[in-house]
């Protein structure tokens, strides 16, 4: 490892054995194969291109993409429209035939969630569909374009490009999904909420995610259409998004190697059941749901799995052994912030304000709107009336992402991530440095070891200059703890002050100590 360049260090991300898988198809296709499986190797490498792209939307971020193939016939147009002029750069055509438009319709289509993006994404693939048809002038209609493929690079020129520009991407995907961008990622789709408390811009990360796919699925058109030498309205049709979900889902959404053994299978499945006529398509999809239950991870995971190969774990983030003093806004402040939920009203003109290095602990019964209020402060909700601010610049009207920029950090209820403990989830939003923290119960099902190790590090962070507004249900703890406290009931703040003041306040005994006279 110490004699390679720094050319192949990409690749170091990629383990030896899916090296040899990744190069072996193109080697043997040009030394061996003969032009029939030359091309064979080649689809392959055109339809992992396309899955590759697919696994940044779909696999990376979990959202259901189903323009993919639509993009895919927009570089085939590209490609087709402008070889015969431009020769092989229309290849870079192909590529913005397919990314400028994912650009231009992304900031619409990103906004939506779940359903309704895959079907908004279903709908642009019906208007290119349709637009090859009908664009007659252009596309050449149901006929399609040819006569443009002597332009475009062919035979081992062709099959070249194609694994080189396929292997360069596997290589980039495998070295940046595997460090931060990987973390990223996951907290994206798994954890939107928490990854908007953290800073992370999801919408932007979304509209890179849907371009860049856009522009390796374009490319792959390109490419397919210098294999065929004709581009027809078949090339947008939902067959090929049908085949771009299939081989990405059997190969493995995520792995770096999915794309590859998924368009393996897509390819060299089919050819080697047409034996069995008519009844081909029914053992391909016997042999699909197969790799379905039993590697439901995708066949490069089962193999990973097979092998003994660990699954990559990201290191769950622990708690700093020292906290640097803590810069900017030195105060948070909320006046007569409103929240109504329908005709409820969460929040009722609260006003409350935590300056640096003070920890303030809001308590409360249950509904009594605590974490609506931490919700608000943090973006995660917006307020219907008032306002909040840090330094006095108002941010209120902010999203998530940027009230986290802002300098206010959040964790939660329950750990956001599945398997992690709520130690990580604290830790996440203390090491961003925020100056403010927003702490939703973090002694909920800790023991009294766990207690004590939290109140010493509340201290910590009391002594870095960080503001918290905590929330716990452990009077005991937060009285220890905490500066001053301040307790809500249906939403309304009836008390405020030290901790020994509140809890002498006869409101705060009956609604939220259940005590009637008894010495609090």
């Amino acid at each position: 490892m110490r004699g390679l360049p720094p050319f192949w260090l990409p690749a170091l991300r990629l383990p030896a054995f899916w090296l040899v898988v990744l190069l072996a198809p193109p080697v043997l296709a040009a030394i061996v194969l003969p032009p029939f499986g030359q091309r064979m190797v080649v689809l392959i490498g055109i339809y992992a291109l396309m899955g590759l792209g697919y696994q940044l939307v779909f696999g990376q971020l979990g959202a259901l993409n189903l323009a993919q193939g639509a993009l895919f016939g927009l570089g085939a147009y590209g490609a087709a429209l402008t070889a015969p002029l431009l020769g092989p750069l229309a290849l870079a055509v192909a590529v913005l035939a397919a990314s400028v438009p994912a650009a231009l319709v992304a900031v619409p289509l990103l906004r939506l969630q779940s359903h309704y993006f895959a079907l908004a994404t279903l709908a642009l693939a019906s208007l290119v569909a349709l637009a090859a048809v009908n664009a007659e002038s252009l596309t050449g209609g149901a006929n399609g374009l040819a006569g443009f493929g002597a332009a475009l690079p062919r035979g081992l020129a062709l099959l070249a490009a194609v694994w080189l520009c396929l292997i360069a991407g596997v290589l980039v995907s495998a070295r940046l999904f595997a460090g931060r961008l990987g973390e990223t990622a996951r907290l994206l789709r798994e954890a939107p909420l928490a990854a908007a408390t953290l800073g992370i811009d999801a919408g932007r990360w979304r509209l890179i995610a849907f371009v860049a796919g856009g522009a390796l699925a374009g490319l792959a058109g390109g490419f397919s259409a210098a294999v065929s030498g004709v581009v027809s309205p078949e090339a947008t049709g939902f067959s090929i998004m049908v085949l771009c979900l299939t081989l990405v889902v059997l190969g493995g959404a995520r792995h770096p190697m999915g794309a590859v053994l998924g368009a393996i299978l897509a390819v060299c499945l089919p050819e080697l059941l047409r034996g069995l006529q008519g009844a081909w398509l029914i053992a391909y999809a016997a042999a699909t749901l197969a790799v379905v239950l039993w590697a439901p991870e995708g066949l490069a995971g089962w193999i990973d799995r097979r092998r003994g190969a660990a699954p990559p774990v990201p290191p769950a983030p622990a708690l700093p052994d020292e906290l640097p003093p803590a810069a900017g806004p030195r105060r948070l402040v909320l006046d007569r912030v409103v929240k109504r939920f329908g005709g409820v009203e969460a929040l009722a003109a609260v006003s409350l304000s935590v300056e640096r290095g003070e920890i303030v602990g809001l308590i409360g019964p249950n509904g009594s709107g605590k974490t609506t209020l931490l919700n608000v402060v943090s973006g995660l909700e917006r307020a219907d009336a008032g306002a909040i601010a840090l330094d006095g610049r108002r941010i209120e009207r902010l999203p998530a992402h940027e009230v986290a920029r802002a300098g206010i950090g959040r964790s939660f209820q329950a750990p956001p991530l599945p398997g992690e403990s709520k130690t990580a989830d604290l830790a996440r939003a203390v090491v961003g440095g925020a100056p403010f923290l927003l702490l939703d119960e973090p002694a909920a099902g800790a023991g009294e070891r766990e207690r004590q190790s939290l109140a010493a590090f509340l201290d910590r962070l009391r002594a870095a200059g960080r503001g918290v507004l905590v929330v716990d249900h452990d009077i005991e703890l937060l009285s220890r703890t905490c500066d001053r406290l301040v307790c809500l009931e249906r939403g309304a703040v009836i008390a405020s002050g030290t901790p020994a003041a509140v809890r002498a306040d006869a409101r705060v005994r009956a609604s939220f100590l259940g005590l009637d006279g008894a010495a609090a």
